[in-house]
C-alpha cells in the first residue's frame, strides 16, 4: 500500500505580520542614538552613533575577555585579540574626554 501526503501552507493570520528590514534599520538607529547620547553624558562630550557603536563593541569585548572563568585557552585568546583590536579602533576614533 502507498502512502501519498498532502502538505498545504497555512493561510496568514491578519494580525501577524513579519518585520520588514526597514522597520529594522529604524529600531537599530534608534538604539544607537540612545547609546551616543547615554555616552555623551557619562563622557561629557559629543558621541556620535558610530563611536558609540565602537564603545559598545569594545565593553563587550572586554566584558567576554574577563569574565568567563573556565573556558578554552585559545578562546580566551580570541577574545584578547578582539579587546586589543577594539581597543585600537576607539583611539583611532579619536574620543576626547573634557577635564
Amino acid at each position: 500500500m502507498k502512502k501519498e501526503m498532502t502538505l498545504t501552507a497555512a493561510p496568514e493570520s491578519r494580525g501577524a505580520q513579519p518585520i520588514s528590514a526597514t522597520k529594522t534599520v529604524v529600531a537599530v538607529r534608534r538604539a544607537m542614538a540612545a547609546a551616543a547620547r547615554a555616552y555623551s553624558r557619562v563622557l561629557g562630550t559629543e558621541v556620535s552613533a558610530r563611536q558609540a557603536a565602537r564603545l559598545l563593541n569594545t565593553q563587550a569585548a572586554f566584558v567576554l575577555t574577563v569574565f568567563p572563568t573556565e573556558c578554552p585557552l585559545a578562546l580566551r585568546a580570541a577574545c584578547m585579540v578582539w579587546l586589543v583590536a577594539a581597543l585600537r579602533g576607539c583611539r583611532r576614533l579619536g574620543i576626547k574626554v573634557e577635564e
